[in-house]
């Protein structure tokens, strides 16, 4: 069960401190529910699938605590920033997530003020979870979602924005249903070369989480064709040289 807690009764409260994580101070909250009423957040809605001392959340990493809010009676993720972290504000990152909607990639962006982030709530298993429980029958709709995540993670490189973290998505794709959401725009950077068709495929078909997962389901071996299929994108990251690297895995139409 999710326990909801409006703006009004926030102060003192287990919500309370995640407004001010990592260390509760109600002067800081004070502020912070005052933002929140500017962006429309009429509670907070403690659930998720990780722990805060004690409290569930939907996610927590170096720069922000994600949980549910309700806007206008509407589930929404709304990332706080922390008090210890390397940014000002979110603006950066808000313009990041826009860039990526402009490909149709990412939570849909919904608001942004100096301490919050709106967007988007994306419900579902991260991708690594929703692999493991796959059977050997079910090779088309792992090779679709592959594909899936392959042509978003194109689309980002092609936009020129580098997620920046997809070497290492098991906690940054997220399946809704059958559809991969790749998530998490901190580390996103439109200033470095664009990495996420290498970084992503890296992932789901080299990393050793991943492998051991799709080892029941497909008997797809891949080390030196799609080695050279990488690199020859990276040099080229052609819509020609990224059409042999979705051969070279099986994934081509």
């Amino acid at each position: 069960m999710s326990e909801r807690v409006p703006l009004d009764g926030i102060l003192g409260s287990k919500a309370g401190f995640l407004l001010s994580y990592p260390r509760y101070d109600e002067e800081t909250v004070t502020r912070r529910i005052h933002e929140l009423r500017g962006l429309g957040v009429e509670s907070l809605e403690l659930l998720g699938r990780h722990m805060i001392d004690g409290i569930p959340v939907q996610g927590k990493g170096h720069v922000g605590v994600v949980v549910s809010a309700l806007v206008v009676g509407k589930r929404v993720a709304l990332k706080i920033r922390r008090i210890d972290a390397d940014r000002v504000s979110f603006e950066g990152e808000a313009e990041h997530l826009k860039l990526a909607n402009s490909v149709s990639v990412g939570p849909v962006f919904l608001g942004v003020s100096e301490n919050f982030l709106l967007m988007e709530l994306v419900e579902g298993e991260y991708l690594i979870d929703w692999v493991g429980g796959l059977r050997p029958s079910d090779e088309p709709r792992l090779q679709g979602v592959f594909r899936g995540v392959l042509d978003r993670a194109r689309r980002l490189d092609v936009a020129g924005l580098d997620h920046g973290e997809l070497s290492r998505a098991s906690r940054h794709i997220i399946m809704a249903g059958e559809v991969p959401h790749i998530v998490d725009f901190e580390s996103a950077s439109t200033g470095r070369r664009c990495r996420n068709v290498t970084s992503v495929s890296q992932f789901l078909f080299r990393s050793r989480e991943m492998r051991r997962r799709i080892r029941g389901v497909t008997k797809l071996q891949l080390e030196e064709e799609l080695l050279e299929a990488l690199r020859v994108y990276s040099v080229e990251p052609s819509d020609g040289s990224y059409l042999r690297l979705l051969d070279v895995c099986g994934l081509a139409e």
